[in-house]
């Protein structure tokens, strides 16, 4: 499991996942809040089971699409950020094939290729960053407000400043939003002992025995001083998929450097 998170935090990672789906979340959370409810918001979702799911489904729905799918679309969701210690969809009893496939390929086919891996603390950094983002709309609906009282349009500067402004931070809250909506985390089991993204990574040069620990993470949670090293770099390329023993070659800007993989964790 990726990390231990409570089914209250579950659910609003989940809610904010359908940020950009209003309507949709108005009718289907309902549902999922009352499974949380009932399994209890404080527990962790490491303890739900299948037949916790199961029982939930006999006792507390009719067992129709409408109640069922809201479910299905929120353990779906916490399978493939490894919230739960495996994927409780089978449990609804809508087929095995029905979603929640873990990290790796399996998510990734199931999101049309569009999978986001990231670590949990990627996850809040970009509910944060989609909340700052959106926090800026009433100043640029003011900006396009104020530019608009010029009524020649024809050369009206701050209204095309403003409107270019608006239209970079709507792709930037687009782009968030699909980065929630696909977001996995790949848990250690799946890795299997092989780096991936959260794996901290140790290598030994091969020319000078020097050795260098880090960790890999998606392109939008790196930070240098924290080792912290996107899985896009020339050495997260190199050793993504990769277990300790391998040898792996980086292109590095001044030419390919070999090294030895010593510590794959996480």
């Amino acid at each position: 499991m990726a990390e231990s998170v409570t089914a209250a935090e579950a659910l609003e990672h989940f809610a904010s996942s359908m940020a950009n789906e209003p309507e949709k979340a108005e009718v289907e959370l309902p549902s999922v809040r009352a499974f949380v409810a009932w399994f209890g918001a404080a527990r962790l979702m490491g303890e739900l089971r299948g037949g916790d799911v199961s029982t939930y489904v006999k006792t507390k729905t009719d067992g129709s699409p409408e109640q069922v799918e809201p479910l299905r679309a929120f353990l779906a969701y916490c399978s493939r950020l490894a919230f739960t210690p495996e994927n409780l969809v089978p449990a609804l009893g809508v087929g095995p094939s029905a979603g929640g496939a873990r990290g790796g390929h399996g998510a990734n086919a199931e999101l049309g290729g569009a999978a986001f891996y990231v670590t949990l603390d990627g996850l809040r950094h970009i509910e944060d960053q989609l909340a700052m983002e959106k926090a800026k709309r009433p100043a640029i609906a003011q900006k396009l407000h104020d530019a608009m009282a010029d009524k020649d349009f024809r050369e009206n500067a701050p209204l095309d400043a403003a409107r270019d402004e608006q239209g970079q931070l709507e792709a930037r809250i687009r782009d968030l939003e699909s980065r929630l909506r696909n977001a996995v985390i790949i848990d250690e089991q799946a890795k299997g002992g092989r780096a991936n993204v959260g794996s901290t990574v140790k290598l030994v040069n091969l020319d000078t025995n020097r050795e260098q620990t880090f960790t890999l993470v998606s392109a939008t949670e790196v930070d240098p001083s924290k080792g912290k090293i996107s899985i896009q770099s020339p050495v997260g390329v190199a050793v993504m998929n990769c277990g300790e023993g391998e040898e792996v070659t980086v292109n590095a800007p001044s030419g390919p450097v070999k090294f030895r993989i010593v510590m794959v964790q996480g």
